[in-house]
């Protein structure tokens, strides 16, 4: 089955290895029984494309395990002989997605060089976040509480393929270094892009809450706020008493 390995789990390192990640996730810790013959490898690939498919216009608690078998025309034992629970399946939907964002930022490395200015790389950075939050909300919402339930399960080598991920953003910005007004760049940067995504995640994956449901903006005027906010930390100068 493309994109579905078994690894095992491990915790994340140490706090003084600890780096802020833009997109969190959990790693792949589900007991997956990787199937040996062409029928089954099929059946796994239909529960996980009717899983998807439900999402679109679900949250992932609405969703029955029932709904996901019928859809996918298997049966239960189907299910649970590869998935010890529903929860299970999130780690698997989050390698077929990996593939696809890290196909996609690669992409995105490739266009980078559009953003000439801070301000445009900041909105361009923005835009991108909120496409991707956008496209698979009800998926990135689920595996933003699984993650958030379950932090064990964020394995070093996830927080690893994330950072790598997200290179080309933290590059992009960096290309700017003489605007940045603050004494470590780097930091700087990794911190930016930290905020700009948990806004955007707050606003996007969890608009219902008490917070994001009270901050009222369209797509547009929350690319441009957030980009806002982003160029003003990077570029604001004086100490910070």
């Amino acid at each position: 089955m493309r994109g579905i390995r078994m690894i095992r789990a491990r915790r994340a390192g140490s706090p003084e290895t600890e780096r802020y990640s833009v997109l969190t996730v959990p790693a792949r810790t589900a007991t997956l029984r990787l199937p040996l013959q062409e029928r089954s490898r099929r059946t796994l690939a239909r529960l996980l494309d009717a899983t998807e498919a439900l999402l679109v216009d679900r949250r992932f608690e609405e969703i029955r395990i029932e709904e996901i078998v019928r859809r996918a025309r298997t049966s239960v034992g189907a299910f649970y002989a590869r998935f010890r629970d529903k929860d299970a399946l999130l780690p698997a939907l989050y390698e077929r997605y990996d593939e696809e964002l890290g196909r996609r930022m690669r992409a995105l490395e490739r266009r980078s060089g559009d953003a000439g200015r801070l301000e445009g790389a900041a909105a361009w950075i923005v835009r991108e976040l909120l496409r991707l939050f956008r496209e698979r909300t009800n998926l990135m919402r689920a595996l933003a509480l699984y993650a958030r339930a379950h932090a064990e399960a964020i394995g070093t080598e996830a927080r690893v393929r994330r950072e790598r991920q997200v290179t080309v953003f933290r590059e992009a910005l960096l290309a700017h270094r003489a605007r940045i007004a603050h004494p470590d760049p780097q930091r700087a940067v990794e911190l930016a892009l930290f905020f700009a995504a948990s806004a955007l995640r707050e606003r996007v994956l969890f608009a219902d809450s008490t917070h994001a449901a009270s901050t009222r903006l369209t797509d547009s005027e929350l690319v441009r706020e957030t980009t806002r906010m982003l160029v003003g930390y990077l570029t604001v100068s004086g100490g910070v008493p």
